[in-house]
């Protein structure tokens, strides 16, 4: 056929591929979609013949258009991520408004008003290009390209039912995806809130523990002036006097700061850390909360223990939570026997924590709805410090559950995999 070709090259090839994609992304988990999309664009430029494919994804508000997938045949260049709003407007603003695009003959084809897109046209020699809308529920989140630099290409009506068949599932695949990082934002949203309400049950005993140096510095100052005012000062008891000064200044700095940190919102990062240094950090935090409460608080930390991968400060709102919700649990408890343990230990390709009260217990019946949104067993409680627990722990591939100790008292244990 002179001057164009048809794509379909090997069309029982693409069916077979087509049917391979189905497969493969009914059953994907969201958090592999990404990494899927790159090797589904490669496979289908096999079975069409074209030299080019990509995936285009909106935002949530609509201003972003951004290539977030492409892949290329050699030698043929694959785009860069980058948001198309600014560079190529009209192109945009036809993938926003769901609109089909074919050209057969890209450069005669293209309307006057897309002028930037009609330079680079012409700058990277492509010769034919198809974009298909990808939605969901008549939404338009995204499209879905394909083009040729070699010859002008016809888009039989066999390929477009092809292809849209392709882009419904990758639709699909992109609204799990998206669902998946909205749940995401919320409960790391919703995590946030819960630090914030326990940072404040605990804000008299962390201003006691900062007013302690910032004493000490008042006291050192007014001696370091007393000092200064005798006609001989004892240079060597005014410097000990500054160096107090330092060292108590320093130490308010570190509380402040691991109080800031726990309280910043910040994107979750998975990084290989210490079990036991997490457990250091919260005894810092919530230790002078404790001894206000008159309750005890007893490390059994392993030695030599492998590292997990895990964000810090999520895992230590896990042992905060599980730490308040012991102590509130031993309100009624002798003060001399209100203790709280924490017990670290390897446990084969896991590592295992134990936070261990000496309170009542929980009957059955509530050990088996514990990690419920909204169920709780405080007169105030609002349900929901155990349910983050269990979802910080499973975004870590972890496990997490109740124990009965003994005649009273609970053991929550923790199982994180090694890295």
């Amino acid at each position: 056929m002179s001057g164009s070709t048809i794509a379909f090259e090997q069309p029982e090839l693409f069916e077979q591929q087509l049917a391979e994609l189905s497969a493969t992304f009914v059953s994907l988990p969201a958090d592999q979609i990404d990494q899927r999309l790159d090797w589904a664009l490669q496979l289908l430029l096999d079975g069409l013949g074209l030299d080019r494919s990509s995936i285009i994804e909106l935002s949530t508000d609509g201003q972003r258009v951004e290539i977030t997938h492409s892949q290329a045949r050699p030698p043929y260049p694959a785009l860069t991520p980058r948001d198309l709003s600014s560079e190529f407007p009209w192109y945009a603003r036809m993938i926003r408004k769901g609109e089909i695009l074919r050209f057969d003959q890209l450069l005669e084809d293209l309307p006057p008003e897309a002028i930037p897109e009609r330079e680079h046209v012409r700058e990277s020699g492509l010769r034919a290009q198809l974009t298909l809308p990808l939605r969901v529920a008549e939404q338009v989140i995204g499209a879905m390209g394909f083009g040729s630099f070699n010859e002008g290409v016809r888009w039989t009506p066999r390929l477009m039912r092809s292809v849209r068949l392709v882009g419904e599932v990758f639709a699909n695949a992109l609204a799990r995806k998206h669902g998946w990082h909205e749940q995401l934002r919320l409960r790391e949203q919703l995590a946030h809130t819960a630090r914030v309400s326990t940072m404040g049950e605990v804000v008299a005993s962390i201003a006691h523990e900062v007013n302690q140096p910032l004493f000490a510095i008042v006291s050192n100052a007014r001696a370091a002036g007393a000092l200064l005012s005798r006609d001989v000062p004892d240079l060597a008891e005014l410097g000990a006097a500054l160096e107090d000064i330092v060292q108590d200044a320093n130490r308010a700095s570190a509380i402040i700061a691991r109080v800031r940190s726990f309280l910043q919102r910040k994107p979750t990062e998975h990084l290989p850390l210490g079990v036991n240094s997490v457990v250091e950090t919260v005894k810092t935090l919530v230790g002078p909360e404790l001894s206000r409460r008159r309750l005890r608080l007893e490390l059994d930390l392993a030695t030599s223990l492998p590292m997990v991968r895990g964000d810090p400060v999520q895992l230590q709102q896990l042992l905060v939570n599980l730490l308040m919700n012991g102590a509130e649990a031993m309100e009624s408890v002798d003060p001399a026997h209100r203790i709280l343990e924490v017990r670290t230990a390897a446990d084969g390709d896991r590592v295992r924590i134990d936070v261990v009260d000496r309170g009542p217990g929980i009957d059955r019946e509530a050990r088996e709805r514990l990690f419920d949104p909204f169920f709780t067993t405080k007169a105030n409680g609002l349900g929901m410090g155990l349910a983050i627990c269990k979802s910080i722990v499973e975004a870590h591939g972890g496990r997490i559950q109740p124990r009965q100790g003994g005649t009273a008292g609970t053991t929550m244990q923790i199982w994180l995999p090694v890295r």
